[in-house]
């Protein structure tokens, strides 16, 4: 079994990793290297630090936020440990995509022991509060810049998924089937109720579930809801500047304003829905395409997205590389201190 669980995991690695590479190819086909290293090699970096330290901000805001959530749990953990969870988080990310969330709590229960269910729950409402600002953001965009951002999500997003819906006969039908399974798994569930208590496994999911219950909830007993509230603008107000910041560090993209930025951001955020490593390629596609509504060239948005994603891929590696040491010198079993070690005599 252990075997088939090591197979199943290798081969999602090997299917992301692919997914990734595949993406990457697609946006740097037709490019000039030599080209592209030359603006990479010439970037102002002292720009690029910048760019970075509001990164580190936005984790560190990212703490603090997460704290609140976790204090209703009966918990304080201190924002170190709530820090290393997260940086550590992003850093499985790289090796398994999702995987982060579950290991941050994991993390947590090592440091903290808060129960990984109830943790888990409060990462739900970081992700919903994640794509909520992100909705924000894209309506704020579309007011600002709605002839040049509608153009390119209705040809490039819009278009392509109505192409690949079926009839509308077809999802007709697909709803009612929807409905008539959901009405069966209820009846089932009902009539078998009894049993199904009796099946361990299925306990655990209702446990499992019971404490994702109580993680969600823990957002209605927040403190100071106003502050939950700002760190979540000072999060992406961070993600922002550091976006905008990006665009000085090279001379194809500082004539972009901050309004562009804003589309950047959003498009960066879709980029992480495809589940591939770091967003490696995903990211480099979508952002450098999406540059290119601005007047660049694909070979000026695609040295911004290398250069962007590269960057901050590092800040996370290192950051989640130092905050897995932290943690487990930090949890290691302390020697039981004695008169000897004091210098004290002996009775």
């Amino acid at each position: 079994m252990k075997v088939n669980q090591k197979l199943v995991k290798s081969l999602q690695f090997v299917f992301f990793l692919l997914v990734g590479l595949v993406l990457l190819y697609f946006a740097f086909k037709g490019i000039n290297l030599n080209d592209l290293m030359q603006q990479i090699k010439h970037a102002d970096y002292r720009w690029v630090a910048l760019s970075c330290l509001f990164a580190l901000l936005a984790l560190i805001f990212r703490a603090y936020r997460w704290q609140l959530l976790i204090e209703p749990l009966g918990a304080r953990p201190k924002i170190s440990h709530i820090l290393n969870g997260i940086n550590i988080g992003y850093l499985a990310n790289f090796v398994f995509p999702r995987i982060g969330e579950i290991t941050r709590c994991g993390i947590l229960n090592r440091t903290d022991k808060i129960p990984v269910d109830r943790l888990f729950g409060t990462v739900i409402v970081e992700r919903a509060f994640d794509v909520l600002m992100s909705i924000v953001l894209l309506c704020l965009i579309l007011i600002l810049r709605f002839e040049v951002v509608g153009n390119f999500m209705t040809e490039n997003i819009f278009h392509p998924i109505i192409r690949k819906i079926p009839g509308a006969v077809n999802i007709k039908w697909i709803i009612i089937a929807s409905v008539l399974i959901l009405i069966s798994f209820v009846v089932l569930y009902k009539v078998f109720k009894s049993q199904l208590a009796k099946i361990s496994a299925l306990r655990k999911i209702k446990d499992l579930a019971k404490g994702v219950l109580n993680g969600v909830k823990s957002v209605s007993e927040v403190r100071n809801i106003g502050w939950f509230a700002g760190l979540n603008i000072l999060i992406f107000g961070m993600y922002f500047l550091q976006t905008y910041i990006m665009f000085f560090a090279l001379s194809g993209t500082s004539s972009l304003g901050a309004g562009d930025a804003l589309f950047v951001l959003v498009l960066s955020s879709l980029s992480f829905i495809i589940p591939v490593q770091g967003g490696i390629g995903a990211y480099h596609w979508i952002v450098s395409t999406g540059l290119t509504i601005f007047g660049l060239s694909k070979d000026d948005g695609l040295a911004y997205a290398t250069i962007s994603h590269s960057t901050t891929s590092l800040l996370l590696i290192l950051a989640g590389a130092v905050s897995l040491i932290a943690v487990y010198y930090g949890n290691k079993p302390k020697k039981e201190i004695t008169k000897t070690d004091l210098c004290l005599p002996e009775a």
